[in-house]
């Protein structure tokens, strides 16, 4: 910090003058009177010699300049609470609702409790695999991919197909088969859950481990997110064009390059047909898990993700969130 020249006078006289003002009450006893005087003389002596009352060395006397207060923006507090309707109760273990444009957290419920995340690891399955691949790239199906443990679309063994098709189905039809053949096509099975991993350390989900592509549990827990990593993910997902299309679409069909193989998929979220403004995103079931939701819905001035684990009726538990934020919340109205 610099002092100028008369600042550094100034709190040398200031200092010398307590000095003696200091044994002037030694010698005196007339404490009051002296210090009155003392306030008043380095007042306006001050006030002459430096109007910003600026600060002066060593703390000798130290006086904060007024600042203009920040403007408040209300555009920053919506969505605004103004409901008094207490939250509904859930079945779900955690739960989360976050408004995506504002990036506020409207509900809350255990939202770091690491639990298994089903399929919904799909959706860094595709984000991954979007990486790999391009989308009119062959990946071929390997045997042991059919014998998946999962959701199937029944992909017949070293037939060939494209990887936008693969990465529809699975997203769509949460196809296990699908998913299994995006991650050994190109790379091996443990390098592509290597690249799963640090894609999601790039994308900052500290409390996440994926030890598969699938969503299975895997043993002992070791396949967990939470739901503050799951919206994470969300988001990087929904950013991403393919995939932000893919966990809209009603049905679809995959075709096999090599042969008249077709199968159709029906998506697992049952919303997409019953509630109005809903944008995807993806479904996950297992032993392990119970049910899990990542909900996206949105009309011209709102856009909200819910996201439930451990439910014991996910869809029942996302409707009463979505109701209770659309009645207690209010948004900007222009």
């Amino acid at each position: 910090m610099t002092i100028s020249v008369t600042r550094r006078f100034l709190a040398h006289l200031i200092r010398s003058f307590t000095y003696i003002l200091w044994a002037a009450d030694w010698g005196t006893g007339l404490r009051p009177v002296v210090y009155f005087l003392a306030v008043v003389y380095v007042a306006f002596f001050i006030g002459i010699v430096n109007s910003n009352l600026g600060s002066v060395l060593n703390g000798v006397l130290v006086s904060t300049r007024y600042t203009k207060p920040d403007v408040i923006s209300f555009e920053k507090i919506y969505p605004l609470k103004y409901g008094t309707q207490p939250p509904p109760e859930l079945s779900a273990i955690s739960a989360g609702v976050f408004e995506r444009r504002s990036g506020k957290v409207l509900f809350s419920q255990l939202p770091d409790e690491k639990l298994a995340p089903a399929s919904t690891t799909k959706l860094i399955t595709a984000l991954v695999a979007l990486e790999l691949y391009s989308p009119g790239e062959k990946v071929i199906v390997p045997y042991f991919c059919t014998n998946i443990d999962s959701t199937k679309a029944f992909l017949p063994a070293d037939e060939q197909f494209l990887a936008r098709e693969l990465i529809y189905t699975m997203l769509v039809g949460s196809a296990g088969d699908a998913a299994c053949a995006l991650a050994t096509s190109k790379v091996s099975y443990s390098e592509f859950v290597d690249k799963m991993r640090q894609k999601a350390a790039v994308l900052g989900m500290k409390n996440t481990n994926f030890v598969n592509p699938i969503g299975l549990d895997g043993f002992n827990g070791v396949h967990y997110s939470t739901v503050s990593d799951l919206y994470l993910l969300s988001l990087a997902a929904l950013s991403n064009e393919t995939v932000q299309d893919a966990v809209k679409t009603r049905e679809y069909t995959v075709k096999s390059l090599t042969s008249d193989f077709t199968y159709k998929v029906t998506n697992t979220n049952r919303f997409l047909w019953e509630i109005e403004g809903t944008i995807g995103i993806k479904t996950g079931t297992t032993v392990g898990a119970g049910e899990v939701l990542i909900y996206g819905w949105q009309d011209k001035k709102k856009e909200l993700i819910i996201i439930v684990m451990g439910s014991r009726d996910r869809f029942n538990d996302t409707r009463n969130l979505l109701n209770w934020v659309l009645d207690n919340y209010a948004w900007k109205t222009d």
